[in-house]
């Protein structure tokens, strides 16, 4: 099973891109965020065309979360508490294996009020793990918006007590995996391999980026895990068409 994890950054705007990505790299299963439309307006066609069966969890202008699986999708839910109002979580079955889709807050600045819901969202998501399985076959995967080790982002030095690197932010990653969930790509990527870089200043030509969308997986599932990537290429602009900011991250399980 090949899925893939994508920040695409405007489903209206990228969805000529998702389609040229499914069409070449055809994944099993497809995680978008950041769709920035309401449920009612997503272009469904682009995957049901194609075979897909989709979940959609939208928000007009901002958030969303989508997952597009080859397979019957069950027991589809979306939202949690830690939402506090915004479209950012969406659960599915497919394959015998809950996928839980996430778009987390970035944070701004960390004396603001969005670093404040950035940890309450977390906090949220850990009590939400607390009432699942770990023995279960369960992939966490999005828009993280946190990059857990020094070769996750450009420069330490730059990212010192910064939102998306931070203390508080490690150590809420850190009880993600004492529940007993692993970073399931990470062994499989080269030191730097990065899957966000910011539009402005070159930041992607001087690979001035950070690993912040990821995979995290219970044991019953890494012990299937095969391969893992990112496709870097899908944050060049392709003839006309224009990249979002990340690119899609990929993780087969046999």
């Amino acid at each position: 099973m090949k899925l893939v994890t994508w920040n695409v950054n405007s489903l209206n705007v990228r969805g000529p891109l998702v389609e040229q990505f499914l069409d070449e790299v055809s994944p099993d299963v497809l995680c978008i965020q950041e769709l920035k439309l309401p449920t009612e307006r997503v272009p469904q066609e682009i995957f049901t065309r194609r075979g897909y069966h989709v979940a959609v969890h939208g928000q007009p202008r901002w958030n969303g979360v989508l997952t597009a699986s080859k397979t019957p999708l069950e027991d589809v839910s979306a939202g949690f508490p830690g939402e506090e109002g915004q479209s950012r979580m969406q659960t599915v079955r497919t394959n015998g294996v809950q996928i839980v889709n996430l778009y987390c807050p970035q944070g701004s600045a960390a004396d603001s009020p969005k670093f404040a819901y950035k940890k309450r969202f977390f906090d949220a998501l850990l009590t939400w793990l607390e009432a699942q399985d770990p023995a279960a076959p369960l992939i966490i995967t999005g828009d993280i918006n946190i990059a857990p080790n020094p070769d996750d982002v450009w420069s330490v030095e730059a990212f010192d007590n910064v939102p998306t690197y931070h203390p508080e932010e490690h150590a809420r990653w850190k009880a993600l995996l004492d529940w007993g969930l692993t970073d399931a790509a990470r062994p499989h990527l080269p030191d730097n391999a990065y899957t966000f870089w910011d539009y402005r200043g070159g930041s992607f030509w001087k690979n001035k980026g950070m690993r912040i969308d990821h995979f995290l997986v219970t044991a019953s599932v890494l012990s299937g895990v095969v391969s893992g990537q990112v496709h870097r290429s899908w944050r060049k602009k392709r003839g006309e068409l224009k990249a979002s900011d990340h690119a899609p991250v990929e993780l087969v399980i046999s």
